[in-house]
């Protein structure tokens, strides 16, 4: 199972997924991996939402992989 976590506002910016990377959680629930904060959501604006797709509502997230 795979699950998304956000990183906890006291964390520090070192958090990091089983394979070391980080990434971005939008406001609609989509992910990305990026080291910085993306410019827009791809899921949002492929859905024609540009108004929320450049809205800015990212929250620094990371992804564990657990046994099911």
């Amino acid at each position: 199972m795979i699950r998304i976590k956000p990183v906890p506002a006291n964390a520090f910016t070192g958090v990091r997924d089983n394979d070391g990377n980080t990434g971005w959680l939008h406001d609609c629930g989509a992910f990305t991996y990026s080291p910085d904060q993306p410019h827009r959501c791809g899921v949002c604006w492929s859905a024609l939402r540009n108004g929320q797709a450049h809205n800015g509502n990212w929250q620094r997230a990371y992804i564990t992989k657990e046994a099911s």
